[in-house]
């Protein structure tokens, strides 16, 4: 399958503001627009920040091709992702170039590092390159992000998160009930005295996992005993000493929810060090459904999600898109409780 190119893709273009648009909504001519754009040329300052208080208000983005270029159709899909440390998003990128291999379109991707704001930046570069369609992790952004991608004129598919009302489509699981599971597994085992290791300072997928969690427990009158949160992703060296500090204060913790694989993985490695045995002196219970979590000696108890199929997916949306077919806006990945044998 080839990349679309005449009428079809660019009808899907025609909502993007166009320099045009700046200059008529600012009252000032093209050339102007361009010159406060590249910050070159004599502009008042009044005028330059009434341009730059328009091109915000549209969610403008200059076209950096140049020449005869301007209009021609990019083969080129954005995908933003909050990081590459973290298997998971390495296995999402699996998935998004798997499908692509065979239809003409390539990926480029840019990391986020969980900051919002340097999302902002990447969308903002990426898209004055013209792709034909973009992927962007997760549902939380900047105003000005979301301003951006609704008059971006081309497929938009958030993933790994869903969401009832997104920008354009979305793909991913329910994060809540993701948590939810793991909760009501643990009361099926008996367990009561419950701790958390995770970090919701800017993963808010995460953050939703342990409110799902939380309400069960909630639900079924058990507190939270013992709470580890880093100012950091959770990896498996905070996974192992997070254990280590949560026990240190509540060594009579019967479970500990982790927020990912490869945390918990972590802190079964200090369950090993300091001789406790797992389960039975203490349940551990991550999500992702990693693969290395069930080749440990005790396999990972876990909620597993397809990391693969997400990336398929929304890379298929943006194809099916782009060459004229409907696709449904809301797209669920179903996630599955790895009993394993930590919990």
């Amino acid at each position: 399958m080839k990349p679309v190119t005449g009428k079809k893709k660019k009808e899907l273009k025609q909502i993007q503001p166009t320099l045009r648009d700046v200059a008529v909504a600012a009252n000032v001519s093209e050339m102007t627009v361009s010159r406060v754009l590249r910050d070159t040329g004599d502009v008042t300052e009044k005028t330059r920040e009434k341009v730059l208080k328009i091109v915000d208000e549209l969610g403008f983005v200059p076209n950096k091709i140049a020449g005869s270029l301007a209009t021609a159709t990019s083969n080129l899909i954005a995908v933003i992702v909050p990081t590459l440390r973290n298997q998971v998003f390495t296995e999402v990128l699996a998935g998004i170039t798997d499908h692509l291999e065979s239809t003409g379109y390539k990926a480029v991707i840019g990391i986020s590092e969980y900051d919002l704001e340097r999302e902002e930046a990447l969308i903002r570069s990426m898209l004055s390159w013209r792709p034909c369609g973009l992927v962007v992790s997760n549902r939380a952004h900047t105003e000005q992000t979301r301003k951006i991608l609704k008059n971006a004129g081309i497929p938009v598919v958030e993933i790994m998160e869903l969401e009832e009302e997104p920008i354009d489509s979305s793909v991913g699981v329910d994060h809540f009930e993701a948590g939810a599971l793991m909760a009501r597994h643990f009361l099926h085992r008996g367990y009561k005295r419950i701790g958390y290791v995770g970090w919701n300072n800017r993963d808010l997928t995460a953050a939703k996992r342990f409110k799902g969690f939380k309400a069960v427990l909630g639900e079924n009158g058990i507190d939270i005993d013992g709470i580890i949160e880093f100012d950091h992703p959770v990896d498996m060296e905070r996974g192992k000493l997070g254990l280590a500090a949560l026990l240190a204060d509540h060594s009579y913790l019967e479970a500990v929810y982790f927020a990912n694989d490869i945390a918990a993985i972590g802190g079964y490695f200090h369950c090993l060090g300091a001789g406790i045995d797992v389960p039975t002196e203490l349940a551990i219970g991550g999500f992702s459904g990693l693969k290395i979590g069930q080749l440990m000696p005790v396999p990972l108890t876990t909620v597993k999600i397809s990391r693969f199929e997400i990336g398929q997916r929304s890379t298929g949306i943006i194809v099916d898109r782009l060459n004229g077919k409907h696709t449904e806006r809301i797209n669920a990945i179903d996630i599955t409780l790895i009993k394993g044998g930590t919990a």
